[in-house]
C-alpha cells in the first residue's frame, strides 16, 4: 500500500503556494497601479464612497485638517468608523462632515445630519466597531478581542457596500486614516474581503497619513502598515522622516508638507 505522505506534502505545498500568491496579488503596495477595468484606463468621474477611520484627541483634529478640501459632491457618501466606548464619535463625525459640506453647500445652509441625503453634499453615516484591545486588557485575551474586532470590521465594510448611496452594492473606493489603532483592523478587514474575492482589488484603496507628531519615527500602526505594504499611499508630514525612510532610494513614503491644521 502506497504511503499517503507524498500526497499530503504535495497538497500542503500547493495550498501554501496558492495562499502566498493570492496575498501578493491583493497587497496594496503591489497592486496600487491596478485600476477598475470598467474605466478603460480613464479616471472615475462618478460619485465615490469614502471611509474615514476616526481616532480620538489629536487624531480627530488632524483628520479634520486633512479632509478640509474634500469635495462632498465627488465623495458623495462618507462613512466614518470609530471604536466602541468613544462617547464623542458622533459629535466628531458631525463636526468633520460639517466642514466638508461647507465646501459645496450654499451659504447659510444647515449641514445635514447622519443619514440625511442632500443632492449637493451627499450623505454621511457613522459605524461603530469593537476595540481590538482594551486599556490594561490581558495579553491572553487580546487575540480573542482582536478577532472579534476584525470580524466586526469585515461586516461593517460589507454593510457599507450594501447601503452605499454612491454606488449601491459596491465596496467603498477609498479608506482614509491617520493612525488610530482601529485603522489597522479596518485595513486588514479590507484585505480579507479582497483575499476571498468578495471585494475587487481596485476597491478600498488605503491612504495612510502619519501624524505630524511623528517627527523622527513612525507610530506602531504606521510601522505595521508600511512594513507589510498594507497601504496604497503612505504619507508623512516631516521631510526628514521621509528622507530617513526613503534613504535606500526606494520611494516608500510620500511627503507633501504639513497637511494638518
Amino acid at each position: 500500500m502506497a504511503s499517503p505522505l507524498p500526497f499530503i506534502v504535495a497538497t500542503v505545498l500547493i495550498l501554501t503556494s496558492t495562499i502566498f500568491l493570492r496575498i501578493l496579488y491583493i497587497l496594496p503596495s503591489l497592486t496600487s497601479a491596478r485600476s477598475d477595468p470598467r474605466l478603460n484606463g480613464g479616471h472615475k468621474t462618478a460619485p465615490s464612497h469614502m471611509v474615514i477611520v476616526l481616532g480620538s484627541g489629536g487624531h480627530t483634529r488632524e483628520i479634520l485638517g486633512l479632509l478640509r478640501q474634500v469635495n462632498p459632491s465627488r465623495y458623495s457618501h462618507r462613512t466614518y468608523i470609530a471604536s466602541s466606548g468613544d462617547d464623542f464619535a458622533l459629535e466628531r463625525a458631525r463636526e468633520i462632515d460639517s466642514n466638508i459640506q461647507a465646501n459645496k453647500a450654499p451659504p447659510a445652509t444647515k449641514p445635514t445630519d447622519q443619514g440625511e441625503l442632500s443632492v449637493v453634499t451627499g450623505v454621511w453615516d457613522l459605524k461603530i466597531v469593537p476595540r481590538a484591545r482594551l486599556i490594561h486588557q490581558s495579553i491572553l485575551t487580546t487575540p480573542f478581542s482582536a478577532a472579534w474586532s476584525m470580524f466586526a470590521c469585515i461586516m461593517t465594510l460589507r454593510d457599507a457596500a450594501k447601503t452605499s448611496r454612491a454606488a449601491p452594492f459596491e465596496y467603498p473606493d477609498i479608506v482614509m486614516t491617520n493612525g488610530p489603532a482601529t485603522a489597522v483592523m479596518v485595513i486588514l478587514a479590507s484585505l480579507v474581503l479582497k483575499f476571498f474575492g468578495f471585494a475587487p482589488v481596485w476597491k478600498m484603496r488605503i491612504v495612510y497619513v502619519e501624524s505630524w507628531a511623528r517627527v523622527n519615527s513612525l507610530s506602531l500602526s504606521g510601522k505595521i502598515i508600511l512594513w507589510f505594504g498594507l497601504s496604497d499611499a503612505f504619507v508623512v508630514q516631516w521631510e526628514k522622516l521621509a528622507q530617513k525612510i526613503n534613504g535606500n532610494g526606494r520611494k516608500r513614503v510620500r511627503f507633501f508638507g504639513f497637511l494638518s491644521e
